[in-house]
């Protein structure tokens, strides 16, 4: 063993310790005439596992199967759960495309404990562990960013114009290019190192841009928490007050086996622009506003009327949509605060603490985040955060032109009671 590190250096040129594994394990194999990675000494094995930089997570042994099993599955129901929501509002007229993305991260989550059970098995399946690796990085940024659209929408629901501005959407789409970008970084200088032989000088340059995405991640899962927060210290403008909402005022409750009747949404589209003609097309799309946020003065009072009534029966507010933003931001922000701290202690697996263990990615990044769905499917984000379609201008003249003068007679078609799914 004492001459396993000069047999390294001289092979790898005096690569960094812990750079390029992928190569040194071929280049093992070619020394050592095998044509098995099963027969590669312990030793051998033992010695390049201890220099590679600690994971959150670590590296797995047979001990990480049964978890990883459990998980995998955990993650499959829940991708079925979104997707059952998903097509059921669809076949009633409800689109929400969101759900889709909470079942792509469902299944970015389960591909990357399945493909640990995999390298689990064998810890010299390299690329099977890569591939892990960056899929089971990648759901946490791309769940946070799920989370700052949810937020999104409950900062247009204050500020319906501030909102719908474009330069605010703008902004937006500016901060999730930037995070793409964020993640291609984080992806390209976690995965050299494993791939290539590597100076300590570049080595460590590797390192440290994993340390600032890892700290940008960690700001990131928190702005959806501060977007909501800002929802609330400004306060909504003149403009906000008289704008005409088009909100879906068809969604009577937010209960877990509740589903919007056949053709409501496009029941309600034709009411809405019945009651207000060509203001119809210089409205501000929200989700529900769930209550008297401010009086809307070109609020048909007969939508009123039936709002109020909806709301008195099913009790329709969103302090549970706000708790369930912060609450789920939350628990993406400890996964990736703990991951951030790691990074920062520069062990490796030899040296690594309690920290890197993992029963504690277990936790965070499979319990926690299996409950943050539960939360998503029981809590109804499909119809908490539900904002109808921008209506067509041609549907708007069409419906004006063949519409009469709506009398006190015309009431929109209501529910007496949610219907179960």
């Amino acid at each position: 063993m004492s001459s396993l590190p000069s047999l390294i250096n001289s092979l790898t040129d005096n690569a960094a310790p812990g750079t390029g594994i992928v190569k040194l394990v071929d280049i093992a194999k070619n020394a050592l005439h095998l044509q098995s990675n099963r027969q590669i000494p312990d030793a051998l094995i033992t010695y390049l596992k201890d220099q590679q930089q600690s994971q959150f997570g670590s590296y797995p042994d047979h001990k990480d199967i049964a978890p990883s099993s459990v998980f995998t599955a955990v993650f499959f129901l829940l991708m079925l759960g979104h997707l059952f929501i998903f097509t059921k509002n669809k076949t009633r007229g409800h689109w929400f495309p969101l759900s889709l993305g909470f079942a792509a991260y469902c299944l970015i989550r389960l591909l990357g404990f399945a493909l640990r059970i995999a390298w689990a098995k064998n810890i010299l399946r390299l690329h099977t562990g890569i591939a892990s690796e960056v899929l089971l990085v990648l759901p946490t940024v791309f769940l946070a960013s799920l989370n700052l659209v949810l937020a999104q929408r409950l900062f247009t629901w204050r500020h319906p114009v501030g909102g719908n501005q474009k330069y605010f959407q703008i902004a937006m789409m500016t901060i999730y290019l930037l995070v793409v970008a964020v993640v291609v970084m984080t992806i390209v200088a976690g995965v050299v190192p494993y791939l290539y032989f590597l100076s300590q000088s570049h080595y460590n340059m590797c390192r440290n841009v994993v340390k600032v995405t890892s700290v940008l991640i960690c700001f990131y899962s928190l702005l959806a928490i501060l977007l909501v927060m800002c929802a609330f210290l400004i306060p909504p403008s003149s403009r906000d007050k008289k704008t005409t909402v088009f909100q879906p005022f068809w969604i009577t409750s937010f209960a877990p086996t509740y589903y919007i009747p056949q053709g409501a949404a496009e029941e309600g589209r034709y009411l809405f622009v019945q009651r207000h003609g060509d203001l119809a097309k210089h409205s501000e799309r929200t989700i529900l506003r769930g209550g008297d946020l401010y009086s809307m003065a070109d609020e048909s009072s007969q939508l009123n009327q039936y709002e109020a009534q909806e709301e008195a029966k099913y009790s329709i507010k969103h302090n549970s949509s706000i708790l369930l933003v912060a609450l789920t931001s939350a628990c993406v922000f400890i996964g990736a605060i703990f991951r951030c701290v790691l990074l920062f202690l520069d062990t490796t697996y030899a040296t690594q603490g309690w920290l890197a263990k993992p029963v504690v990615m277990y936790m965070l990044w499979g319990f926690l985040e299996a409950v943050v769905n539960l939360l998503y499917l029981v809590g109804r984000v499909d119809l908490r955060f539900y904002r109808p379609d921008k209506i067509p201008n041609k549907f708007i003249t069409a419906t004006n032109s063949s519409s009469v003068h709506p009398s006190s007679e015309d009431k929109p078609r209501t529910h007496s009671a949610p219907s179960e799914a």
